[in-house]
């Protein structure tokens, strides 16, 4: 069962998914960018858009589900 997921700023998404082994990918078009995760074998690859000032639980719990962490892993990164 997921906790109660936050709304976070740009930097505090980017603070927890790198903290879950999400590394910078590259630059995407406008202001989004692209975010990879080795997991069970395939690449991952998630753009974010940085240009929203703070993304809703909705987007956020969407981005980490996009990454493939299952709900004892992101219990694990909100901790």
């Amino acid at each position: 069962m997921l906790k109660k997921m936050p709304s976070l700023k740009a930097r505090q998404l980017i603070r927890l998914i790198e903290s879950g082994g999400c590394q910078f990918y590259r630059e995407g078009k406008g202001d989004h960018k692209l975010y990879v995760r080795h997991a069970d074998g395939n690449n991952r690859v998630v753009p974010i858009d940085m240009g929203e000032r703070e993304f809703s639980p909705a987007y956020v719990l969407r981005i980490l589900r996009q990454f493939g962490f299952a709900d004892v892993e992101i219990n694990e990164l909100l901790r």
